[in-house]
């Protein structure tokens, strides 16, 4: 797809003004003309208007042409909410002022760590942005410290070091302004743990021992969705995973299985269940009311496959709506404790999860004991 840089030479490299073309998902190019690009300009992305301050001589903008295209295309400036994702080389070290600003729909960020120095509004207004991946070359720099910094909204943070990749989430925070009469002053106050989890770094790197702390927090005040994402990513990528953190986490997960279940099951995330399970996170107890537990007034029909299957071991209907008599209810366990797996089980044959099933029933029979070598004896 062929893309037209507008650009400029300074002193250290080669900054970037605007970028014309169709591809919504452009990757800066590394260098031009053999110098580095070393820099996004500033408003480079942004629909807004340039200030007067940052205007370039007509005859100092040079182009560069990336790409080929078999049509006649109209060039038009990628920036504003065309923009879907941007990647930034390593050769790049800093971000203008406004660079991206009313990026709207700007989803996913690719930078490096070489990055330096973010500008003033650099990404203000980009509230599409969810994922950001760091290539780190071990240099210990703040760029993602920087990054996070800038970015207010729920992110999921992928790190990627040579082969070894982590990947965590950061929850979102909003900043709130509250007067304070008496003292005649605005105090601000910050709602949801995400401007504390965006502290957690020493020295350019994150401290995963704090990181791991704050779940406490987290628990009373985000919701079940992140807590589900960030405790299933930190046992995926344990790195400096204290024992006593990682059972808070599986702890977590036996406690609100059917709030961590309703997440992964509607993603279909097989991968995710099985590490869970695995690492023991629903092997405990939880109590359900009849509604969490799948219980209602009348019988829903169910999916067919190995939903019914499994539905039919338990002794339930899965055709048509008949009432569920008060004592069935009861002798079936409604509001009493009931094992975490099996109420994800249940949940995921109601579901109709094909896979899902299949896979907590082999973990379930595999935990019994039943992949064990039975003895014989010879007479």
């Amino acid at each position: 797809m062929k893309t037209v840089w507008d650009y400029i030479k300074t002193e250290k490299g080669i900054r970037i003004l605007r970028m014309c073309g169709n591809d919504g998902r452009p990757a800066v190019p590394e260098e031009i003309d053999g110098c580095p690009v070393t820099e996004i300009g500033p408003y480079a992305f942004s629909a807004a208007r340039l200030p007067r301050r940052f205007q370039v001589e007509p005859d100092q903008v040079r182009h560069h042409v990336t790409g080929q295209s078999l049509f006649e295309e109209t060039a038009e400036s990628m920036n504003g909410s065309r923009l879907k994702e941007i990647r930034l080389p390593a050769s790049v070290t800093v971000i203008g002022d406004y660079g991206f600003y009313g990026c709207g729909n700007l989803e996913k960020i690719v930078f490096t760590d070489r990055l330096k120095r973010i500008g003033s509004g650099a990404f203000m207004g980009c509230s599409g942005v969810r994922k950001l991946e760091i290539l780190e070359s071990g240099t210990g720099s703040s760029s993602l410290y920087q990054m996070l910094s800038e970015l207010r909204y729920a992110l999921e943070v992928r790190m990627v070091c040579g082969t070894k990749v982590r990947e965590l989430v950061v929850p979102e925070y909003y900043e709130a302004s509250v007067e304070n009469i008496p003292a005649r002053i605005l105090e601000l106050h910050f709602q949801g743990t995400g401007y504390r989890y965006r502290q957690c770094f020493r020295s350019g790197t994150i401290a995963y021992r704090d990181y791991d702390e704050l779940f406490r927090l987290a628990e009373s005040q985000e919701p079940a969705q992140v807590l589900a994402e960030l405790a299933y990513l930190r046992l995926k990528y344990p790195d400096e995973l204290s024992g006593e953190a990682r059972t808070g986490y599986l702890n977590w997960f036996s406690a609100h299985v059917k709030e961590a279940g309703e997440y992964f099951l509607e993603r279909d995330d097989v991968e995710a269940v099985r590490l869970i399970a695995e690492a023991g996170g629903f092997d405990g107890m939880e109590k359900l009311s009849d509604k969490s537990a799948g219980y209602t007034e009348t019988r829903k029909e169910v999916a067919d496959g190995a939903g019914d299957f499994y539905m039919a071991s338990l002794g339930e209907s899965v055709l048509g709506e008949t009432e569920a008599p008060e004592e069935e209810q009861l002798e079936a366990g409604v509001g009493q404790p009931r094992q975490a797996l099996e109420v994800l089980l249940e949940m995921a044959g109601r579901m109709g999860r094909t896979e899902m099933v299949g896979c907590l029933m082999d973990y379930r029979h595999r935990k019994a004991g039943g992949g064990k070598k039975k003895k014989t004896f010879d007479l």
